[in-house]
């Protein structure tokens, strides 16, 4: 027995393995493979699109990474057993000659036997074989049914997501939509209600895509389901609502901040996608509309110490933003300075 070949399938059984259970059965999102074979899958969907000028092409991002997350699987787990049978060439034997198979023989029964379907012309040559090939059935039954069991609750989480971004785009869709449709000529109390629903969908969201981190990739090429663009345009209206209108004008703040809370939980999440703050600042928004409609703006330079701890939390956004093919003026928004430092309130 080769057991070098022997404990290389092993190694690579275990890994592959440890990335399927940490992706489809623990709420910590996705294996160290999978984290990364996304990623690498969505950068090339991405570099496509900005090469052909063709943003829908980012609508078939996650149904992309999904299939190739479920083709890795079976590949590695393909690729480690047929390793196991290789590594003893009297594993397996012709029924019809009772001689030793060959290597593509092998991986030719592993395949069969991982599927399920089982194979009449070769069979195990001794009891640990026979013990091996079924534990590969089982194996390749139960990689079935941690699949469909995976893409069931992706599939449901993103039609959440979608309604969640349905709803902040009726709000507005832009920072100053958002915040216009909302004025009464005296205060924004009129956005208590739809903050407060806001929040728990947020939160559900939050934590199914830290259970799921796929769901990142699942682009919208129409803006009214496109989440990025209309959680970030919500984000900065809180911001201003927070930082530039003065408190007789505001919601409640209890509202205002359980809802910027449930927003940060959905961004530290996006470390495990790797998106990580970048070094350009967002553009600014232009208040003036605001003001000119009676909104008490507070002065942009005594508003700027708060900003400054958020400077962090919006290159961030722009991070994200990026990430999902869009530009900061996908947003609609205008351009007032904001300078920020944290994953703040």
């Amino acid at each position: 027995m080769n057991y070098f070949v022997f404990f290389l399938g092993v190694l690579l059984l275990i890994i592959t393995i440890n990335d399927l259970i940490n992706t489809s059965l623990s709420v910590r999102g996705a294996g160290f493979l999978t984290r990364r074979l996304s990623k690498f899958v969505w950068s090339l969907v991405l570099l496509i699109s900005k090469k052909t000028q063709r943003k829908k092409i980012l609508d078939l991002g996650g149904a992309i990474i999904l299939v190739s997350i479920l083709v890795n699987w079976i590949l590695l787990i393909w690729i480690s057993a047929s390793l196991l049978f290789i590594s003893y060439p009297d594993s397996l034997m012709n029924v019809e000659t009772n001689t030793r198979t060959t290597i593509m023989n092998k991986i030719f029964f592993t395949g069969y036997t991982l599927s399920t379907l089982g194979l009449g012309d070769m069979e195990p040559a001794g009891p640990f074989w026979d013990v091996l090939t079924a534990i590969l059935s089982f194996a390749g039954l139960i990689l079935i049914s941690i699949a469909i069991t995976y893409l069931l609750p992706v599939v449901s989480a993103e039609i959440v997501k979608r309604r969640i971004s349905v709803y902040i785009n009726t709000l507005g869709t832009s920072v100053e939509d958002i915040l216009m449709n909302y004025w009464n000529g005296k205060d924004f109390k009129e956005l208590e209600q739809p903050f407060v629903s806001l929040t728990d969908s947020i939160i559900l969201h939050a934590q199914n895509h830290k259970a799921y981190s796929v769901l990142h990739f699942f682009h919208s090429s129409d803006k009214k389901e496109a989440f990025v663009i209309n959680l970030i345009n919500l984000d900065e209206a809180l911001t201003v609502l927070l930082h530039n209108v003065s408190a007789e004008q505001q919601p409640s703040l209890n509202v205002l901040l359980r809802l910027r809370k449930a927003i940060t939980s959905y961004l530290i999440t996006l470390p495990a996608a790797f998106i990580i703050p970048g070094i350009e600042c967002p553009p600014v928004i232009n208040l003036s509309g605001l003001e000119n409609e009676g909104v008490k703006i507070i002065n942009p330079d005594a508003a700027g110490l708060k900003y400054e701890k958020l400077t962090t939390r919006r290159r961030l956004l722009l991070s994200l933003l990026k990430d999902d093919g869009w530009d900061w003026a996908d947003l609609v928004s205008g351009a007032y300075d904001h300078e920020m430092d944290s994953i703040g309130h």
